[in-house]
């Protein structure tokens, strides 16, 4: 699929197996080498993009059925249309979300002050999606859910048989929240 403009994209940093940050080299688009996939029987029709790491959902349920016969073109502005006036920022969307990428956010502030402890998050754990969440959200809403926040924490306490004190997790909590807003505002 041609592109009008040259995009470029930059991958978000992420921490590989050995704890070292990783900053991913730019990746340059002047065409992207798509491929379609027609799913008529859960009905959807997706695009997978080279060196995009999430698919794309173009048409699915009344709008698959609707569309009936389709041509390529018609698939093509399908996604043209997903990438609306800045195809780099679609694109660029489509890279999970990282702690890396909100140093100063209040799940990553928190994230790193439970490492210290010498406690990872793990494959199995949603302390990374909670991370995420509190980043996205920002230090207002995490002020307004700490009791979210510690019950949290005291969840995955509990699942790690780990020794949990509220007032504690409570003040770490806290502590993100501050250091976050303190850092953002520099």
């Amino acid at each position: 699929m041609k592109l009008e403009n040259t995009v470029v994209v930059i991958p978000p940093p992420y921490t590989d197996g050995s704890g070292e940050v990783v900053y991913p080299e730019a990746i340059e688009f002047k065409d992207l080498n798509v491929t379609y996939t027609d799913n008529p029987t859960n009905k959807y029709v997706s695009a997978s993009i080279k060196d995009i790491p999430t698919t794309v959902t173009l048409l699915s349920g009344d709008e698959y059925d609707a569309a009936g016969d389709y041509t390529q073109e018609f698939i093509e502005g399908k996604l043209r249309e997903r990438f609306g006036d800045d195809p780099g920022k679609y694109l660029r969307s489509l890279f999970p979300k990282t702690l890396e990428e909100d140093p100063n956010g209040p799940g990553s502030i928190l994230t790193n002050m439970i490492k210290s402890l010498g406690i990872k998050s793990s494959s199995s754990c949603s302390c990374r999606r909670h991370a995420l969440e509190m980043n996205e959200k920002g230090p207002d809403w995490c002020e307004q859910n700490i009791p979210t926040i510690v019950n949290w924490l005291k969840d995955e306490s509990k699942k790690r048989n780990l020794p949990f004190v509220e007032t504690v997790g409570k003040m770490m909590v806290n502590r993100a929240i501050a250091k976050s807003r303190k850092l953002n505002a520099t």
